[in-house]
């Protein structure tokens, strides 16, 4: 049993002496008056913010030592439920653990780590996930809200407009967030912490309405950035020359595996557990970069290893996203570059210069995985060697 406080929760307590407060609770009891018999116990009720009586009346029972038998088993059960955290005052919707909404944060941290574990989720998806969590933990304890059923759509609403208008973060940040508010509601109404999916009616804004952040870096900044590195950090420019004219994401070279390169062919294998749509597939691997990574001696290394490992050398242990946003902030800075130009844009900008010289659109969409699912499965089929229209393509990185 919590000890006893008569203080309203509110904002000037912490929110780890809120929850404590809000599971106070006391032993049941029977009182036996001339106005009838009935079991009492206080627990903490939101509506008021403070401990509120309950009373459970047992009169319908005729037989005294009947009614004292039924109230001793009465107040056992109530106390076993209210010490595993049951509220009479809450809804509890179904749900036998009675938790409290940071519980349940607690366990879809765990879920997520599971599946991150496992191969579930991706390395990109695990780190989104806990951030946006932890953001939206934050944001519950300076409402505050403490049970599952204030996590409701209004909560959603208001967290948004926090994300989107109080912090200032763009559109797609806006989206990002919803989409993670989906898939954490699906999970609370999956295990009947909720009744109903409470992010239904939350709309996007369209993307029509924002532009991307990024843009496309000029032909002459790309050469700069290939001399530059060339000199300066020649591993990280074979992971933009990848990027530039295989459209391989980012996140898809750190999975790459040496004998992922089909040196015969000029090709890359992207398997389905690594590429981002999950399918495998073949890209074309122009002759000039397969040079460049002979340069690099790439190929010394066996043929398990990853392509990027440490400082970007082939190895056992897979680089990170992360590091490799790091090298092209390092050389961003060093050249001075505009902020739109982000490392992704070179994938952006490897597609708008094949489209200028006139290769078709389908070898550029079969290169960068990017059309639906029936246009991609309709020509990846046909991709099973280089295609002669990237084989020799040359472009100003």
């Amino acid at each position: 049993m919590q000890k006893k406080s008569e203080s309203r929760v509110n904002g000037n307590s912490s929110y780890a002496q809120q929850l404590a407060e809000i599971k106070y609770y006391t032993p049941p009891v029977l009182r036996e008056t001339k106005n009838g018999w009935y079991v009492e116990f206080y627990a903490f009720d939101p509506s008021i913010g403070k401990p509120g009586r309950k009373r459970v009346k047992i009169n319908r029972i005729k037989s005294v030592s009947e009614r004292r038998k039924y109230a001793k088993s009465l107040m056992r059960r109530i106390s076993e439920r209210l010490a595993v955290g049951w509220n009479p005052f809450v809804n509890n919707v179904g749900s036998e653990d009675y938790l409290t909404f940071e519980e349940i944060c607690d366990k879809y941290s765990l879920d997520i780590e599971k599946k991150f574990s496992q191969g579930i989720y991706r390395e990109e998806t695990y780190v989104g996930y806990k951030s946006y969590l932890k953001v939206m933990r934050n944001f519950a304890h300076k409402k505050p809200i403490f049970y599952a059923y204030q996590f409701d759509r209004k909560f959603c609403q208001a967290f948004l407009d926090h994300i989107f208008v109080d912090k200032g973060n763009s559109a797609q940040t806006h989206n990002n967030y919803l989409n993670f508010l989906r898939v954490f509601a699906g999970y609370c109404l999956q295990r009947s912490f909720i009744v109903s999916r409470v992010t239904d009616g939350l709309k996007p804004i369209p993307k029509r309405l924002y532009s991307k952040s990024r843009t496309v870096i000029p032909p002459e900044s790309v050469r700069q950035l290939r001399e530059f590195l060339m000199v300066n950090d020649r591993h990280f420019l074979l992971s933009c020359y990848l990027l530039y004219y295989c459209l391989i994401r980012p996140v898809e070279q750190t999975r790459l595996k040496i004998s992922d390169v089909n040196i015969q062919n000029s090709t890359i294998l992207l398997r389905g557990e690594a590429s981002k749509n999950h399918k495998t597939q073949i890209v074309t691997l122009p002759k000039h970069v397969l040079f460049y990574m002979h340069d690099l001696h790439i190929f010394d290394a066996p043929s398990s290893d990853y392509l990027f490992s440490a400082n970007l050398k082939p190895g056992k242990i897979p680089t990170t996203t992360k590091i490799l946003r790091d090298h092209w902030a390092k050389m961003s800075r060093c050249l001075k570059f505009d902020k739109t130009w982000k490392y992704y844009s070179l994938k952006d900008t490897g597609i708008t210069e094949m489209l200028q010289q006139n290769t078709t659109t389908i070898a550029v969409r079969d290169q960068a995985r990017h059309s639906s699912l029936n246009v991609t499965e309709l020509y990846a089929a046909h991709l099973k060697k280089a295609n002669p229209e990237l084989i020799d393509y040359k472009g100003a990185l």
